[in-house]
């Protein structure tokens, strides 16, 4: 061959080299740039958000549009602190050992801590997500001049105790990539604690953009409200349930905008915590910690100024909703899961129980679950039946964000969400209850229920199961359970101890109730009927 040939030839060798390594770099740039964007992922959880509360909240029932609602959603245990173990970790309270709010009672932080390694925000920031914690975290957890940021948080702004009052509070401003090694401590500064709140949240996502361009975030906004103040008693200047000094009414100082307050959209004097359904009904055919006198007109009268109270509260929480959605951009709008929840329910007045938490009835442990679907898939309101819990969580995240995760008590939510059917899926809830020791050393238990005589103390210990027609409860020194068909009865109000469904639910339940350990069924075999 000649000289010429053999520069052809070279040239053509060369030539189709350069080709084949561009139609490589061709396909990997395709393969990159259709490869789906991993959703961001906003997690609301309020605190004592009764599903009574639900109507008067816009934005947030806006979430059912093009998105799933869960009207079997029950909390694995109605404390703060046990039920938010349950969330991080996707594990029945019997199994993480958080059994109530105080160290010294067998719960709070002291119980918590050890799980912090293995919560969802670990697993979500070793997947490359931009993680960020605001508000309220776990019950007794110290702020304090160099406070402890658990694993997985890129930024963590909490507050403590504080908290509660909505206006006396510090709150942490731990940002990763800005004052790591500051972790400064800001005081309230007369701020209202969810407006703050809704502020940073919005600073979070403009800081993800900023720090983090092009990867997905979690962000887990935590608000106090609608929780009563810590030590409030009856006559007090400031609520019991303090609401944003905008939204209280106008009569009064300091005065709101609306002559009665907002209650978003109804006249505060029309609503009548009396109306509730099972408000002061007869009790007679209840366990006996249930049982007593009617609730007498002043009381009602306090009650009635808490339930309007907390609708004013929860105004704050929509207005922070709808504040943290408008701050993403419509192409973020549309990657991105929106999930809103409450970590337990509340009474006021219903079975002649005052204000509390910690029954196995479903305005305790029954909340709203509302999830928002980023813009792909199925479009469409759905409306889900199948009993979750709030030990799926830990799994819908991981599941949401494309993590594979340890399997625990929970199932993944997400085939749900986006709605589709899934067999075999749980046909029972696990409640669990464990009396806090009202003598227990510390600092006083923010859910402590309110008794009026010694008569008349708070729910003993429990564990019950809610299924889609029943509930079955059984109390530590009772020989006889509680029974109700919520099909017929879904408030409650008469008991049937003597029902011939109650053997089996208590099997059932002995099933439940030790799940998950050494030696025991699994927690997901054991929520079959069967």
């Amino acid at each position: 061959m000649s000289v010429a040939g053999n520069f052809r030839r070279a040239v053509a060798v060369a030539l189709a080299v350069v080709l084949a390594m561009a139609s490589v770099a061709s396909q990997a740039g395709a393969g990159t740039a259709g490869k789906p964007k991993r959703p961001n992922i906003i997690f609301f959880l309020v605190d004592d958000l009764s599903a009574d509360l639900l109507p008067y909240m816009d934005t947030v029932s806006g979430l059912a549009r093009n998105g799933t609602t869960f009207s079997d959603y029950y909390v694995s245990n109605s404390l703060c602190c046990p039920s938010r173990a349950s969330m991080f970790t996707g594990q029945f309270p019997h199994n993480t050992g958080v059994a109530t709010n105080k160290g010294s009672d067998g719960g709070g932080y002291a119980a918590f801590e050890k799980h912090e390694g293995r919560t969802y925000a670990v697993a979500l920031d070793q997947a490359g997500y931009r993680t960020g914690y605001l508000g309220k975290y776990i019950n007794e957890y110290p702020v304090s001049a160099d406070y402890h940021v658990p694993v997985g948080w890129d930024e963590w702004h909490v507050a403590a105790g504080g908290g509660y009052s909505e206006f006396k509070y510090q709150l942490t401003r731990y940002i990763k990539e800005e004052t790591a090694q500051e972790k400064p401590l800001d005081p309230s500064g007369g701020k209202y604690l969810t407006d703050e709140l809704g502020q940073r949240a919005v600073d979070f996502i403009d800081r993800s953009r900023r720090h983090a361009p092009g990867e997905p975030f979690f962000l887990q906004v935590s608000p106090f409200s609608p929780h009563s103040r810590i030590g409030a008693e009856a006559g007090d200047k400031e609520p019991r349930f303090p609401p944003a000094r905008r939204d209280r009414p106008k009569n009064q100082f300091p005065a709101g905008e609306f002559p009665h307050g907002d209650c978003g959209g109804p006249d505060c004097t029309t609503l009548d915590v009396a109306e509730l359904p099972a408000f002061n009904e007869d009790t007679a055919d209840k366990p006996a910690w249930v049982r007593r006198e009617p609730i007498g007109a002043q009381a009602v009268k306090e009650l009635r100024k808490d339930f309007r109270d907390r609708i004013r509260m929860v105004q704050s929480v929509d207005d922070m909703v709808e504040r943290v959605l408008a701050a993403l951009s419509p192409e973020e709008r549309r990657a991105t899961y929106v999930v809103f929840t409450s970590d337990n329910g509340f009474h006021l007045g219903q079975h002649r129980l005052l204000r509390g938490k910690s029954t196995a009835y479903d305005h305790d442990v029954r909340v709203p679950l509302l999830v928002q679907r980023p813009t792909v898939g199925r479009p469409g309101d759905f409306t889900v039946e199948a009993i979750a819990q709030n030990v799926d969580l830990f799994a819908t995240f991981l599941d949401m964000a494309g993590v594979r995760g340890e399997v625990r008590d929970g199932r993944s939510l997400l085939r749900l969400i986006h709605g589709h059917q899934v067999k075999d899926w749980r046909e029972v809830a696990l409640i669990e209850h464990v009396r806090p020791d009202p003598n227990a050393p510390g600092e006083p238990d923010p859910d402590a229920e309110e008794v009026r005589a010694p008569a008349n103390p708070g729910p003993p210990s429990y564990v019950g199961v809610r299924t889609a027609g029943e509930l079955y409860v059984e109390y530590e020194g009772d020989p006889r359970p509680e029974y109700y068909d919520t099909v017929a009865d879904p408030h409650q109000e008469s008991n049937d101890p003597d029902h011939p469904r109650t053997g089996e639910l208590a099997g059932v339940l002995d099933r439940l109730a030790g799940c998950g350990q050494a030696g025991a069924m699994d927690c997901w075999s054991a929520a079959q009927l069967r």
